[in-house]
């Protein structure tokens, strides 16, 4: 070996041969028995192939690697200065291997453990071959270790602010050290973990160790997220047990009611629709019908699914399964389990409630213990799903299809029997409420159902509706107020249900028009029941059964005369009640509700013709005491006071404007009133005319002229909110043959 090779090459220091030699020299063999190795930068040895000359290979290396004497800088410095010993100098190199003391057991231990073996007998030293390695590659007698692949490390970061200075700086430090493949990626720093949140490590270093961690998610994403995991793997759990072939009654009957414990948590439901798993919930309870029990807790999940404002989607199975829960009425099977069940089924009632309310929402819960049934929650459930698919033809199609409506239609003839006779009305009149609605909305613009409902076991419904109407009307004075209020609301329900099954049908309209005493209370309703007994439901009540009797005159010229001949009982607020003709009582609750109706338009003409704070308010204030402001700041005739309104705060002039709101309300309830009743006057007088006198010396001026101006308004009205919609054409047409009658007439 060259003693001016390259300092830098690892294999140019004779350290492993200094070693040999002297092990070799504690054995005892000679000079000129050591193997050399060949140079050619070195005179002295001839290169002759007739020489005989033992070739040693230097033992593989790894780098780096720490001998026995010094360590790894120490060897591979390039600031050492090794001892440097010429090939040639055998005998300055035997002088020193006497002068060694080395174990020379401990010699061959470290010979061999280097890999050679020396054997005397042939006086030749060779180095075993070794197996190589799969990942290394030889060069040399080198060991060099090939390129790792780059693995992707998690860097954390909490912010985003230095997101372009932090990729400069780790693509900047990953170029410079990928110069390097044949050395080992040693770190000067130590590896901190990624969670490292102190203040060493919060900002980016130079060498890109110790970065921020990039796109990580938020609080709110993760708790989302594991609520999404958890919901997926109850719901799988439960729904398992459920469609288990093995599994018994009572089983699938505590894992329906575990599903309506999940179901009470309104973000669980959003994640059955949103994930779509109503199907797989319905198929999974579609053996449920076989026990009463297990009904019970199915329709329980069905309830709480369809409570939300974006109910579940009803497919036909889905109907199917309700028409099966619908006719469990009692509990014929397992009584003595009927206890705890129902108690559980209550207890999540009564977590929902209890959740709702804090949400601040409020539930119309009217239930009671004693009356839970699969079929009094299937009802209950199919309001929601029938309101939410109002304009689906389709589903409204199946309901008759799979004789729910002729369930209903039987539910209600049943409860209106039991108030007939004394019975215990409350349930009753809860169920009513429930079969009417469902009614209502199944029946609106569809024909078929139209004609099934008329026509359905002789008329048996429209029996009933009339039935009730007259129970309604002999009971109302013996019942309390909040009865009175239930009543009503009921009745309101009831008259929606007869418009919709009355609209362009003429054999309804006649059908009804024949029942005794129908045409009569009808009337009664509006003229007398309304404003005594149902002041909070006044409103609705004239406006519903003013449409009911403009459906049945508009086409029924029997009706009319009918009409014409009654005699009701009438009372206008202020006024004592008093029996007088029927088209006399419509036409002066028309004046009352149109002259209630000219005052906020009054008060609009004044506000409009005087300034803020002028003198005029002043004068108007000093002719009339009456119309003084009050202490809120409203005048009786629902203005505003300006004089007030600048010595009040905030909260002051909130409430002064909502009562202002809630007169202007009453004022256009008014209007529209006065509208309904001027329409049904009009149809009455159609093929009528010998009593127009009649009509006449009760108006305003002895003639139409109101009775005009007030439809002509309900006609832009209704044609600016109703104009899209197909349906109300036929509304725009009948309003418009009544304003040309009674321009024809004046």
């Amino acid at each position: 070996m060259s003693s001016d090779a390259n300092s830098d090459d690892p294999f140019s220091k004779p350290i492993v041969r200094k070693r040999f030699q002297a092990t070799l020299a504690q054995q005892g063999i000679e000079d000129d028995q050591l193997p050399s190795v060949r140079s050619s930068d070195s005179p002295d040895v001839p290169d002759t192939p007739d020489v005989p000359v033992n070739q040693l290979s230097s033992p593989p290396l790894s780098l780096p690697e720490t001998l026995s004497e010094g360590n790894a800088e120490t060897n591979l410095s390039d600031d050492s200065e090794p001892e440097m010993l010429s090939q040639s100098s055998t005998s300055s190199l035997n002088r020193r291997m006497e002068d060694s003391a080395i174990d020379p057991s401990r010699g061959t231990r470290k010979s061999q453990s280097r890999g050679f073996d020396y054997d005397p007998a042939g006086e030749r030293t060779t180095a075993p071959v070794q197996k190589k390695k799969k990942d290394e590659i030889d060069m040399g007698g080198a060991k060099f270790f090939p390129k790792q692949e780059k693995k992707h490390v998690y860097t954390h970061k909490w912010t985003t602010e230095e997101d372009d200075e932090d990729e400069k700086t780790i693509s900047s430090s990953s170029n410079r050290y990928s110069s390097r493949p044949n050395q080992p990626a040693v770190s000067a720093r130590p590896r901190q973990p990624v969670y490292a949140t102190t203040s060493t490590y919060s900002k980016p270093l130079a060498s890109g160790y110790g970065s921020r961690v990039r796109h990580i998610k938020e609080a709110n994403e993760l708790r989302e997220s594991g609520e999404y995991d958890d919901f997926k793997q109850d719901l799988v759990y439960i729904l398992s047990s459920l469609q288990s072939s093995d599994a018994s009654m009572k089983v699938k009957c505590l894992s329906a009611i575990s599903l309506a414990k999940k179901c009470v948590s309104p973000d669980f439901r959003q994640f059955i629709k949103s994930e779509n798993m109503t199907k797989s919930i319905v198929k999974a309870l579609m053996d449920s019908p076989e026990d009463d029990l297990f009904a019970l807790a199915a329709s329980t999940v069905l309830y709480l699914l369809t409570r939300d404002f974006n109910s579940i989607k009803i497919d036909f199975p889905s109907l199917r399964l309700v028409s099966q829960l619908l006719r469990i009425e009692k509990f014929e099977q397992r009584p003595e389990d009927k206890d705890k069940v129902v108690n559980m089924v209550w207890e999540v009632f009564n977590s929902y409630i209890e959740k709702q309310e804090v949400g601040g929402q409020k539930v119309s819960f009217d239930m009671r213990k004693e009356s839970l049934t699969p079929s009094s929650l299937i009802i209950e459930a199919l309001v929601f799903i029938c309101s939410r698919s109002v304009n689906d033809d389709n589903l409204k199609s199946e309901l008759l299809n799979l004789g729910i409506l002729q369930f209903v239609v039987a539910k209600i003839e049943t409860n209106v029997n039991l108030i007939a006779d004394n019975a215990d009305d409350t349930y009753s009149i809860l169920i009513l409420n429930r079969c009417f609605r469902i009614l209502e909305s199944s029946s609106v613009f569809h024909k078929k159902n139209q004609a099934f409902l008329i026509s359905h076991r002789s008329n048996i419904l429209i029996s009933s509706l009339a039935k009730f109407l007259q129970v309604i009307l002999d009971r109302v004075h013996q019942l309390a107020e909040e009865e009175v209020k239930k009543y009503i609301s009921c009745l309101a329900l009831m008259c929606r249900l007869l418009i919709n099954i009355s609209h362009d049908n003429e054999l309804c309209c006649s059908k009804l028009g024949q029942i005794e005493g129908f045409l009569p209370n009808a009337i009664t309703t509006f003229t007398y029941l309304a404003p005594k007994f149902g002041k909070e439901n006044s409103y609705d009540i004239n406006v519903m059964m003013t449409s009911l009797l403009t459906n049945l005159v508009e086409r029924c010229n029997a009706n009319r005369k009918v009409l014409i001949a009654q005699t009701v009982k009438m009372v206008i607020p202020g006024h004592d009640v008093e029996e007088v003709p029927a088209l006399e009582a419509i036409t002066r609750l028309f004046v009352y509700h149109e002259s209630q109706a000219q005052i906020v338009d009054a008060d609009l003409d004044r506000e409009l013709a005087f300034d803020e704070g002028g003198c005029g308010d002043e004068e108007e204030e000093e002719e009339g005491g009456d119309e003084s402001s009050d202490e809120d700041g409203v005048r009786k005739d629902g203005r505003l006071d300006r004089n007030k309104m600048d010595r009040m705060d905030q909260v002051d002039v909130v409430h002064a404007l909502q009562q202002v709101m809630n007169k202007a309300s009453a004022h256009m309830e008014g209007s529209v009133i006065a509208s309904y009743h001027a329409l049904l006057v009009g149809f009455v007088l159609q093929q009528n005319e010998d009593h127009l006198d009649e009509v006449r010396k009760h108006l305003p001026g002895k003639n139409f002229q109101n009775m005009i101006s007030q439809l002509k308004r309900l006609y832009d009205f209704t044609k600016a909110t109703m104009a899209k919609r197909v349906e109300s054409n036929s509304g725009f047409r009948a309003i418009e043959r009544v304003i040309e009658y009674l321009e024809r007439l004046e």
